[in-house]
């Protein structure tokens, strides 16, 4: 038999491939996307006129979003070398309750969007979605943002994406790498690459009255005119923010804008980080309005010269108002 072969019935009874149970980890449908000169074995090229199985997928990851079912527990596959540019509002939304987006391959095989306008934007428009392992590149300057978790959706999950820096690496940028909308609550990103270098961008995540979310294992870096990490409107509610690497500026070229900032003081757990920031006499500079703030410990620094001017301040800020 040529190919694959595909049982969309599957089997009451389970299936063993040598003595190996095989399990499904998902009960809804999957989908492939794939435009890049590499094809399946025994495949042909992606196209939207195609069924989006893995020997004849879709050639676009939003058309695929639309061929999905709301809370079904559908899974898109994009293979490794695909890529798409995107130019206006809404390039990509994922709009589409309980959707999974995994992106395939490494490096500069990643999956890549590239944004050669600056209303480029990746949407996440619906409830319990999740991306992972996608490349995000700006090719212009001032894009507002690169993903963009509209206003009153939860559960947007953001895991092991990529958001570096453009060909122009001083002047071309994501204002915002991840932009979260008020009420858009219970939100995870981790394990994610943010680096806008010196290119003049405002932040690297920006949050309006945050509830529940956790930011952790990520590695923030640029020349943040707010801050790597901010709220933008009203205080963040019972968030969490651990072991991730917050770095305004880059070596040798530290900012003087601080690392966290919020709107209003908020109720966080914050531990294990390390926060660097050119901000030296005033620890409250490098990480405002850290009132009710939970410090779990964490390291500060102001130097990026190995100089003996670096400093921990890990009990410096206070574990609540009344410390």
């Amino acid at each position: 038999m040529a190919g694959p072969s595909n049982y969309p019935g599957g089997f009451s009874s389970g299936v063993t491939l040598q003595n190996t149970p095989v399990s499904i980890p998902h009960p809804g449908k999957v989908f492939w996307v794939n435009n890049s000169s590499v094809l399946a074995e025994g495949g042909i090229g992606g196209s939207n006129g195609n069924p989006g199985t893995y020997q004849k997928p879709f050639s676009t990851l939003d058309y695929a979003v639309g061929k999905c079912t709301a809370s079904r527990g559908d899974v898109i596959y994009v293979m490794p070398g695909h890529a798409e540019t995107l130019s206006a509002a809404d390039a990509v939304d994922v709009d589409v309750a309980g959707v999974r987006v995994v992106g395939l391959g490494r490096g500069s095989l990643m999956p890549t969007f590239t944004y050669d306008n600056s209303a480029g934007e990746f949407v996440i428009g619906a409830d319990n979605v999740r991306i992972e392992n996608l490349r995000f590149v700006p090719s212009v300057t001032g894009i507002t943002h690169a993903v963009n978790v509209e206003a009153t959706f939860d559960h947007a999950e953001i895991i092991n994406c990529r958001f570096e820096t453009g060909e122009a690496a001083t002047t071309d940028e994501f204002l915002i790498c991840i932009s979260v909308g008020t009420t858009a609550n219970y939100g995870l990103i981790q394990g994610c690459y943010l680096d806008q270098g010196l290119a003049g961008a405002a932040t690297g995540i920006s949050l309006a009255t945050p509830q529940y979310w956790v930011i952790q294992d990520n590695f923030i870096m640029g020349d943040y005119s707010t801050a790597c990490v901010a709220t933008i409107t009203g205080a963040g509610v019972l968030c969490q923010m651990r072991n991730n690497i917050m770095i305004n500026g880059e070596p040798g070229a530290l900012g003087t804008v601080e690392v966290f900032t919020q709107s209003a003081a908020g109720t966080w757990v914050v531990s294990g980080n390390l926060f660097v920031t050119d901000i030296a006499t005033n620890l409250s500079l490098m990480f405002t309005n850290f009132t009710s703030t939970i410090n779990g410990g964490n390291l500060y620094s102001d130097d990026s010269t190995m100089a003996a001017t670096a400093v921990d301040r890990s009990t410096a800020i206070p574990v609540s108002a009344d410390a």
